[in-house]
C-alpha cells in the first residue's frame, strides 16, 4: 500500500504509460555541416570525412526563435495523448533537458503553464544526456514511497546552439566533432502506478565515474576575468568533446551495468523483443557492440536513431520508443532494454515489460 496525496492506493508496478516525440522539420544534411565548419577548405580533410567517422548521415535542427520548453511543451502533449492523461491528472512534471530557456526559474514551470499540468509539482533534473533515465528512476522512486501516482517527464534540447562553427586549429575542430551531429528535439514519458504486475519496470541499475568529467564539457561558465571580449558574457557555450576518451569511459560503465540489470531481471539476450539505447553517434553503438561480447547478441534488437537523427541528447531514448510503438515493434508484454550511456561519466541500465 502506497499513499498518494493523502489517499491509500494498491500499487503493482510502475510502468511507462505514454510516450512522445517532437522533431523539427528542418533537416541538416552531414555534408552542409562539413561545409559550414569548413572541414575541408580549412582543415584539409577529404569530403564525406564527418560521416565517415561518425555514421550520422542527417539530423533535424528547430529554427532559431523555438525555446527548449516548446519542443517539451508539444512531445509532452504527445506522450499525453498516447497514455490518454488529462494534464490535471499529472501530480508530477520534471523537465530533463540540458539546454534551457533559463538557469531560474526551473524550465518546468514553463512547460507545465503551457500544458496546463496546474496540479503538478515541478522540478527540473539535469545530468547531461541521462537526464531523462535518471528522471524515471526518480518517478519510480515518487511513484512507489507514495509521493505521486503519475509524473510526466519532458525534455526539450537545443543543442544545434553549442556547436563551436570558428574553431581555429585542427585539434580543436576534432574536439568539436561530437557538437556537430547533434540534433534538436522534443521528447516525453508519462511514467505511473500499474495495476497489473505483468507491466513495468524489472530491473535497474545506475553507475557513475566522476574522476572522467573532463572528457565532455558544454555551457562552461568562466571566471569573470576571462569574459568574452567581444559580448562580455562569462558563459563559453560550446560543446567539446575528447571522444575516444569518452567512448572508453563509458563502456567501461555500461557494460558491467547492462549485465548487472540482466542478471537481477533473470533474462537472457535471446528473450528481449527490443533494445534502446542514447546513441552519441552510429559508430559509438558499433564499435560499442563489438567490444560487448556475449552481449553483442542484443545489438540485433537495437533500434537505430543515430544514423537519422544525430544525437539527441535526452530526446534519443523517448525518440526511438515512440518510433518503435507507431512501427509495431514496442508493443504490450514486450521485453525491453534500456541502455544510457552519458558524459561525466555515467551508464544506466533498464528492464521492463512493455
Amino acid at each position: 500500500m502506497s499513499t498518494v496525496n493523502g489517499r491509500q492506493a494498491d500499487i503493482a508496478g510502475v510502468c511507462i504509460a505514454g510516450v512522445g516525440a517532437e522533431i523539427p522539420s528542418t533537416v541538416i544534411t552531414t555534408a552542409e555541416v562539413e561545409e559550414r565548419a569548413g572541414i575541408r577548405e580549412r582543415f584539409g580533410f577529404e569530403a564525406g570525412w564527418l560521416e565517415r567517422v561518425t555514421g550520422v548521415r542527417e539530423r533535424r535542427w528547430a529554427r532559431p526563435e523555438v525555446q527548449p520548453s516548446e519542443l517539451a511543451t508539444l512531445a509532452g502533449r504527445k506522450a499525453l495523448e498516447d497514455a490518454g492523461v488529462d494534464p490535471l491528472e499529472i501530480d508530477t512534471l520534471v523537465f530533463t533537458g540540458i539546454t534551457r530557456d533559463c538557469l531560474e526559474p526551473a524550465t518546468a514551470n514553463l512547460v507545465a503553464e503551457a500544458l496546463g499540468t496546474r496540479n503538478a509539482r515541478v522540478f527540473d533534473l539535469i545530468n547531461a544526456c541521462n537526464s531523462l533515465i535518471d528522471g524515471v528512476d526518480v518517478a519510480d522512486a515518487l511513484i512507489r514511497s507514495g509521493k505521486a501516482r503519475r509524473v510526466l517527464l519532458a525534455t526539450g534540447e537545443r543543442a544545434s546552439l553549442s556547436i563551436n562553427w570558428q574553431a581555429r586549429t585542427v585539434e580543436e575542430m576534432l574536439g568539436s566533432v561530437a557538437a556537430l551531429v547533434v540534433g534538436d528535439g522534443g521528447g516525453a514519458l508519462v511514467v505511473e502506478a500499474s495495476d497489473d504486475p505483468r507491466r513495468g519496470f524489472r530491473a535497474r541499475e545506475f553507475r557513475s565515474d566522476a574522476t572522467q568529467w573532463r572528457h565532455a564539457i558544454g555551457g562552461r561558465f568562466r571566471p569573470s576575468t576571462q569574459a568574452c571580449e567581444v559580448c562580455g558574457s562569462v558563459l563559453d557555450r560550446h560543446f567539446t568533446c575528447d571522444g575516444r576518451s569518452l567512448f572508453a569511459a563509458a563502456l567501461s560503465l555500461l557494460a558491467p551495468v547492462m549485465q548487472a540489470v540482466m542478471e537481477r531481471t533473470g533474462w537472457t539476450y535471446d528473450e528481449l523483443d527490443v533494445v534502446f539505447c542514447h546513441q552519441p553517434t552510429k559508430r559509438f553503438i558499433d564499435n560499442g557492440i563489438a567490444l560487448l561480447g556475449p552481449a553483442a547478441k542484443a545489438g540485433a534488437k537495437l533500434w537505430i536513431t543515430a544514423d537519422r537523427f544525430g544525437n539527441m541528447s535526452t530526446c534519443s531514448l523517448p525518440l526511438a520508443l515512440a518510433e518503435a510503438q507507431d512501427a509495431g515493434a514496442l508493443v504490450p508484454g514486450a521485453k525491453v532494454l534500456v541502455l544510457a550511456p552519458s558524459s561525466g561519466v555515467s551508464a544506466a541500465a533498464v528492464t521492463m515489460v512493455w
